[in-house]
């Protein structure tokens, strides 16, 4: 399992615990000081990511957002997927 973190400009901290086999995220966990709308939007977020391919992160992550319209506050759709690929360039 690879932990890797990313400050948002502006001061918003992003976490990300993934483990990835072949090419395919198969645990996602996602943390921070961050707001979302509803709260429990991260956990279907992170359901959402597993199993999927790793190139497909920044597709599966944006259309997350968009279908579920989830509000957020400090943080962006980019940001989730430049701390979960910064997990997987380590």
């Amino acid at each position: 399992m690879r932990t890797a973190e990313y400050k948002v400009p502006g001061g918003k901290l992003l976490t990300a615990e993934v483990e990835e086999k072949n090419g395919v995220l198969v645990h996602v966990k996602i943390s921070g000081d961050f707001f979302m709308h509803p709260e429990a939007a991260i956990i279907d977020l992170e359901a959402a990511l597993c199993n999927s391919p790793t190139d497909e992160i920044e597709d599966r992550v944006e259309r997350f957002f968009y279908v579920n319209k989830v509000s957020l506050f400090g943080v962006s759709p980019e940001d989730f997927v430049k701390v979960i690929k910064l997990t997987i360039i380590q």
